[in-house]
């Protein structure tokens, strides 16, 4: 019996021993990886840091490769003064409906890539404040059940964003590698902030629809990112962990918010078209220019080409394109290193008609589990009212057409056009919303 029992008590003290052992273990662990995670941190926001403190250098600046002097960029220029012959409007646009839905979720918006400045300004159709000079800016905005808080400009360092965030949408820019490295630094600090449960990205993508490089960042993979909302016909597409967004405007060439409502439609343009932009060696750039040189209505376009591309523009030049985008009927879109161009959206806003060149551009880009339709599969699964062409030897025909419709039908077309684009941006900015109210609050529409 006393054996018994001594074997009892020695079991129960091992026992005791081990779990003691066990449990200073798990203290160990937790404090060392505590610890871990505080350098690991430290090192991700003095990376941060040190590219912020140099992004007044024209070499380097961390928004992405347009966006050197960004304290001036922010700094937004007004449409030109364009001479009309008289005034038309199309009304309230549907963006500005009000919302009084009382339940509220808040979600930060960190925009780290001038799209975020079309998400805000154009998608949104809000506004910014600006703070310490334009280091940073801000901006309030509640649609349905969730309020937006948006925060922009060189001045937005890990190091002085919200704690406490919850809820976070982040808008990188990932078109090349020097901007995905600096891409990865914010998403590999997602994981440092204590409270976040919500991520999900808008991010500019690679125009060759290379994004490989996001799929680790997956909840779904382990990741710290529920979703991504991602530019161009990436095969990605799946309504699920990525979602198609627009490329939008030249924010970063300072392309204004154009007021659709006060928008004169009604006046005689003074070009059938418009073509104002890089002509590359070998490219349907250089077929595009011959057929205009060869045309008889060549007198009535306006084509300005410059053989080598620039990623700044300056006043005169900006102004240039603005009048001429505003003058034409048609805008000519010929394929880049993407076919979706900001040209296309860029011409939607001030009701010329874009001509855009409907070929699938070399790399990765194509169908999706989504959709089969690529390229400009936004474009086309809204049925945008927008001429798509195969080649440029068929422009000849179009500017006959052009020639020969009458100003009334014109006016019809800029009408439908500009409606249309300023749908096309509340159902952009609806779709967003219901998947961040379903993905981030399980709220179900």
């Amino acid at each position: 019996m006393r054996l018994s029992f001594r074997k009892i008590a020695f079991t129960i003290l091992g026992v005791y021993f081990l779990i003691t052992c066990y449990t200073g273990f798990l203290l160990f662990r937790r404090r060392l990886h505590a610890a871990y995670n505080t350098v690991k941190e430290k090192l991700i926001l003095d990376k941060i840091q040190s590219l912020s403190e140099i992004s007044d250098d024209a070499e380097w600046n961390p928004w992405g490769e347009e966006f050197e002097n960004e304290r001036d960029r922010l700094v937004h220029h007004e449409p030109p003064k364009i001479q009309w012959e008289m005034e038309h409007s199309l009304g309230r646009s549907p963006l500005d409906s009000k919302d009084n839905t009382t339940e509220e979720y808040i979600v930060e918006v960190w925009g780290k890539a001038a799209i975020g400045l079309y998400l805000w300004e154009h998608i949104f159709n809000s506004q910014l404040e600006q703070k310490l000079g334009g280091v940073w800016s801000f901006g309030v905005k509640k649609i349905h059940s969730i309020k937006f808080r948006f925060r922009t400009g060189p001045g937005v360092i890990p190091s002085k964003v919200p704690r406490d965030t919850e809820n976070l949408v982040l808008v990188l820019n990932g078109r090349e590698t020097s901007k995905i490295d600096f891409a990865k630094l914010w998403l590999d600090f997602l994981p440092t902030l204590p409270n976040l449960k919500n991520a999900a990205v808008i991010i500019l993508g690679n125009e060759q629809c290379r994004n490989d490089w996001l799929k680790p960042y997956l909840r779904s993979k382990g990741g710290p990112v529920k979703l991504f909302f991602l530019t161009y016909d990436s095969p990605d597409i799946d309504n699920t962990d990525f979602y198609q967004w627009p490329v939008g405007v030249a924010t970063y060439r300072e392309f204004p918010k154009v007021d659709s409502a006060h928008l004169p439609l009604t006046t005689h343009r003074k070009y059938l078209s418009n073509f104002l932009g890089t002509i590359y060696k070998n490219s349907s750039r250089e077929v595009l220019l011959k057929t205009l040189e060869a045309s008889p209505h060549q007198k009535r376009c306006y084509i300005k080409p410059r053989m080598v591309w620039l990623p700044q523009e300056s006043d005169e030049t900006r102004e240039d394109y603005l009048r001429a985008l505003a003058q034409s009927d048609l805008t000519l879109n010929p394929v880049g290193i993407n076919t979706e161009c900001y040209r296309i959206y860029e011409a939607m806003s001030y009701g010329s008609v874009p001509v855009v060149e409907d070929i699938m551009t070399p790399g990765s880009c194509g169908p999706s589990s989504a959709s089969e339709v690529a390229p400009l599969r936004l474009l086309k699964e809204f049925n945008a009212p927008i001429i798509f062409i195969k080649n440029w030897s068929q422009l000849h025909d179009i500017l006959e057409k052009e020639t020969r419709m009458t100003h009334e039908d014109k006016i019809k077309r800029r009408q439908k056009l500009i409606q249309w684009y300023e749908n096309f941006k509340y159902l952009m900015r609806e779709r967003l919303v219901r998947v961040l109210e379903e993905r981030f609050f399980n709220i179900k529409r």
